[in-house]
């Protein structure tokens, strides 16, 4: 029975825990995308998308597929209000924040 309850505490803690390239990605989130899409004090005409959950639906916010190609394209090329990252963001960073945004940003 310990057994069990230990392979039980084993499993919650990996659900929770973030493997390195989503901790990065996390970072990456919280001090390029955050102050847009969740602290947005920027009193922009257009409040930019929630991304948590991003993909848990079929559609990102555009009407796209909610796909990693699909994410890699805004962040590549921007899309309406939201400019490209395709300089401030390395191939690995962007890997690391789909990751992230593969957690539902937890």
């Amino acid at each position: 029975m310990s057994l069990l309850i230990a392979v039980g505490v084993t499993a919650c803690r990996s659900k929770s825990a973030l493997n390195p390239q989503q901790a990065e990605g996390k970072h990456l989130y919280e001090v390029g995308c955050a102050h847009c899409h969740e602290q947005n004090d920027l009193h922009l005409k257009k409040v930019p998308p929630d991304l948590h959950g991003l993909f848990n639906r079929d559609k990102l916010p555009g009407g796209e597929p909610a796909t990693d190609a699909e994410v890699e394209q805004v962040l590549q090329h921007g899309k309406g209000m939201m400019p490209s990252f395709a300089y401030q963001m390395t191939r690995e960073q962007r890997a690391a924040l789909l990751a992230y945004l593969h957690t539902g940003l937890r």
